[in-house]
C-alpha cells in the first residue's frame, strides 16, 4: 500500500457507514463509543469467530457475536464521565385502548421502506436501495411518502428500500419489519380482534417536521376513518 492510499484504524472503521466501504450492516464499526483499541479487537474477534464457524459449519456464534458489538456501538454511553442523556416526558400522545386487545381492530405501520412492486411510492423511475443510500441526506429532507400495503399481499411482490439500515433480512422475510403473518397468526388465535385491510409503511429517514405537522395527522385520520381502533408501529 501506497502513502496515497494508507488509511489510518479510524479511517478505516469510519468508511463502512457511508463511506467508500458502505455496509450498513456494519455501520455500527463507526460508532464513537468504540476506540481504535476496541475497534482492532472487535475486527480479531469477529476473524476467530469466523474461523471456528468454518471448522464446525456453526455460524450461530457469529450471529451473535455481531449483535452483541451492534448493541454496544448503538447504546448511549457516558460522554465526560456524565450519565447518557435520556429524554423523559410528563406526558404521552398514544391513548389508551377502549377496549380490550382481543376486540381492537389493528393496522399496521411499519418505517422501513416497504412499497408494493409497481406502486413505488418515488416514481416508475423511483432509486434503487444503492443509489437510495447515497441520497440519505435527501430523503431527510423529502416530505415522507405513505403507502398502503394490502393486509393479503404476496410478500413476493413487496419490495423494501431504506437508505438509513441494511434491508437484507427484510427481502428474506419482511416479517422482520413488517410482520403481517404474525399479527394474522395473533388473529387466528384470538388475540387480536380484527386486522384491517389497508396496512402502511414508509421510509424513517424523512422529514421529521413534515411527518410530525402533516402525514402523520393526515394518516391518522386516514385510519380513524376507516374503523380502526390501534396502531401497531413498526420502526426499522
Amino acid at each position: 500500500m501506497n502513502e496515497s492510499t494508507a488509511e489510518t484504524l479510524d479511517e478505516f472503521r469510519k468508511s463502512f457507514s457511508y463511506g467508500r466501504r458502505n455496509d450498513l450492516f456494519f455501520k455500527f464499526l463507526a460508532s464513537k463509543n468504540f476506540s481504535d483499541q476496541e475497534s482492532g479487537e472487535i475486527l480479531r474477534g469477529l476473524l476467530a469467530k469466523l474461523g471456528e464457524a468454518l471448522d464446525t459449519g456453526d455460524y450461530q456464534g457469529v450471529k451473535e457475536y455481531v449483535y452483541q458489538w451492534q448493541v454496544r456501538g448503538y447504546a448511549p454511553q457516558e460522554q465526560d464521565g456524565r450519565a447518557p442523556r435520556t429524554f423523559q416526558y410528563d406526558s404521552a400522545p398514544w391513548a389508551p385502548l377502549s377496549r380490550p386487545l382481543s376486540e381492537t381492530r389493528l393496522t399496521l405501520i411499519s418505517t422501513g421502506g416497504l412499497f408494493v412492486e409497481g406502486d413505488d411510492p418515488l416514481g416508475p423511475n423511483g432509486p434503487t436501495q444503492e443509489e437510495a443510500i447515497s441520497q440519505i441526506a435527501d430523503f431527510l429532507r423529502r416530505p415522507p411518502k405513505i403507502v398502503t400495503i394490502p393486509r393479503d399481499i404476496d410478500p413476493a411482490r413487496l419490495r423494501v428500500r431504506h437508505p438509513g439500515y441494511d434491508i437484507r433480512g427484510a427481502m428474506l422475510d419482511c416479517n422482520v419489519i413488517f410482520p403481517i403473518d404474525r399479527l394474522k397468526e395473533l388473529l387466528v388465535e384470538g388475540l387480536i380482534g380484527d386486522l384491517a385491510e389497508d396496512n402502511y409503511s414508509f421510509v424513517g429517514a424523512t422529514s421529521q417536521r413534515r411527518l410530525l405537522a402533516e402525514a402523520a395527522p393526515a394518516l391518522a385520520r386516514e385510519i380513524r376513518s376507516k374503523k380502526v381502533d390501534a396502531a401497531l408501529l413498526v420502526a426499522a
